[in-house]
């Protein structure tokens, strides 16, 4: 991964109206509660699996 991808980013405000997979949203979720937070305090006991 190059590091002009995270340069280029932008914000998309377009959604469609589509389900997504439960897989797919638990891979996602996951990801951001691996990401580094503040002081690493990560306070996980709001995430419930559906």
């Amino acid at each position: 991964m190059s590091i002009d991808i995270i340069f280029a980013r932008r914000s998309i405000r377009k959604f469609q109206e589509q389900i997504i997979e439960e897989e797919k949203l638990t891979k996602i979720v996951e990801a951001g509660m691996a990401a580094p937070s503040s002081r690493n305090r990560k306070h996980r006991d709001h995430w419930q699996k559906w």
